[in-house]
């Protein structure tokens, strides 16, 4: 019985409905969004205003290695994207926490996209098929710590046409 389920759920194509089905980690408004500002001037509001909801840190490489293998920064794309991130554990570090894994969309404030992407988490990497971006220049700020709490973070970029 449990053979002719799992033929059935494959012959329809149930059992795959994840890979099938187009997904988009960002929505059309948050992409409308202005682009967040150089980090001088976000520095400068902080400090006027005491405010900002996900502050951009500068760019660190004390914790884990953040190897971005996919998508191509220099690559304009125009279908779905493909995403592969490595986590490598640092030679003067500890083993990389996956749970302390960020992402950060920076448009106008940053939204934090972490929850979109946890189902794409394999180990100590985020691999992703088919994913689909609204068209535009999309910056995003990865933040990962190692188990000694010491961070690394890199901002990519995806453009769309």
């Amino acid at each position: 019985i449990l053979i002719t389920v799992i033929l059935f759920l494959n012959i329809t194509g149930q059992g795959e409905t994840e890979d099938r089905k187009t997904i988009s980690w960002i929505t059309q408004q948050e992409a409308a969004l202005p682009p967040m500002k150089p980090a001088e001037i976000r520095k400068k509001n902080l400090l006027e205003t005491g405010t900002e909801s996900f502050s951009i840190n500068n760019l660190s490489m004390a914790g884990p290695i953040i190897k971005i293998e996919k998508p191509d920064p220099d690559k304009l794309y125009n279908d779905l994207i493909d995403i592969l991130i490595r986590f490598d554990r640092n030679p003067i570090g500890e083993s990389v926490d996956m749970k302390s894994l960020r992402i950060i969309y920076l448009k106008m404030f940053g939204i934090d996209i972490t929850d979109r992407i946890l189902p794409y988490v394999k180990e100590t990497h985020i691999d992703a098929n088919g994913i689909n971006f609204p068209d535009g220049e999309h910056e995003f700020e990865i933040r990962i710590k190692d188990t000694n709490e010491l961070e690394s973070n890199e901002i990519f970029k995806i453009n769309v046409n």
